[in-house]
């Protein structure tokens, strides 16, 4: 069984101080479109948020765990901490908000990677650049995660320095027919917009977002 774990959290900065769980491709938001990536595959989701849950939850998500940062201000590192804090499964498939292309067929075959190895994650490196979200990570790695926040540390990428992990190159998800764009994220309102077209050239098709 696997637990779902969605960061809701960031300023959103560069997207002018939008919640980028809230943008839009198609018909729904990327949170929405997550959500059914999740419901896909994971038993448990679970959405790291600090403010109310009634201005981020889609209706009828009432099967949906929010809960905020342990530490806050500290960063996506906290947000994952918060997240495997939470978890009720050995195993988790950990999102960024800005991710509208997750993809579940990703996360099964990270999983797959990860299983029969005493390591602590399973990590996409794509093109060369390794992506900490849209991994599958261990529960237990969020009492490493909690050491570095204690010592003042905010990177997620600091993250790796002090666990095992897997990595999965970008060929073994292309011999999967996977396409790389699961794992890339939303930034600003430029990337957005190639987001929309990207989408709209492929006709929407679910099998890019959510595919299980």
């Amino acid at each position: 069984m696997v637990t779902a774990i969605i960061l809701a959290g960031g300023q959103g900065r560069r997207m002018g101080g939008a919640n980028k769980a809230l943008l839009r491709l198609g018909e729904q938001t990327f949170l929405e479109r997550q959500l059914a990536a999740a419901a896909s595959w994971s038993d448990e989701v679970v959405i790291v948020y600090n403010g109310a849950a009634s201005t981020l939850l889609p209706a009828g998500c009432a099967h949906v765990s929010v809960v905020p940062d342990i530490y806050r201000g500290a960063g996506p590192l906290a947000g994952l901490h918060a997240g495997l804090a939470a978890a009720s499964n050995e195993a988790a498939w950990v999102l960024g908000c800005d991710q509208p292309f997750a993809d579940a067929a990703a996360a099964r075959l990270l999983l797959e990677e990860m299983s029969g190895f005493e390591c602590d994650a399973a990590l996409p490196v794509l093109g060369d650049r390794v992506q900490p979200l849209h991994g599958v990570y261990r529960r237990k790695a969020h009492k490493i995660a909690e050491r570095l926040l204690r010592q003042g540390e905010r990177r997620l990428t600091a993250l790796l320095d002090h666990i095992s992990w897997r990595r999965v190159e970008e060929g073994i998800f292309a011999a999967r027919g996977i396409h790389p764009s699961f794992a890339s994220d939303v930034d600003t309102p430029e990337q957005h917009e190639e987001a929309l077209d990207r989408y709209g050239r492929e006709g929407g098709r679910k099998s890019d977002a959510i595919s299980g």
